[in-house]
């Protein structure tokens, strides 16, 4: 499978209404046999909405689809380990400890705001 976007992706993505660009974070954890779970969250100007709700009132939706990623940074951590998806969740994103035991898999744009070790 490719998992790169086509030309003909990226102009269907282009038109589609529901597609949402917002910022974000996520953590990623190998769960095993090529599956991988993630929690993470976006946020965006309170006034606005939220775009991922899709106008909804309701506390929770559930969505199936595809995820677009974009990273400004990766990092990787074995730091974490134990806490769950729950505990991730609610985790501070202190990344000078996430690098205590891990690195900077990529910062392609030169975001990331901690210094390659």
């Amino acid at each position: 499978m490719r998992h790169q976007p086509t030309e003909a992706a990226l102009a269907h993505i282009a038109l589609d209404p529901h597609v949402w660009h917002v910022p974000a974070w996520l953590y990623v954890q190998n769960v095993g046999d090529g599956t991988v779970s993630f929690v993470g969250s976006s946020r965006v100007r309170a006034d606005e909405g939220h775009p991922l709700r899709y106008g909804s009132n309701r506390s929770h939706q559930f969505l199936v689809g595809e995820l677009l990623v974009r990273p400004h940074y990766a990092l990787d951590t074995n730091v974490l380990r134990g806490q769950g998806l729950g505990g991730l969740a609610t985790a501070h994103h202190d990344l000078s400890r996430f690098l205590s035991d891990g690195e900077i898999l990529l910062d392609p744009h030169g975001l990331c705001p901690v210094p390659k070790r």
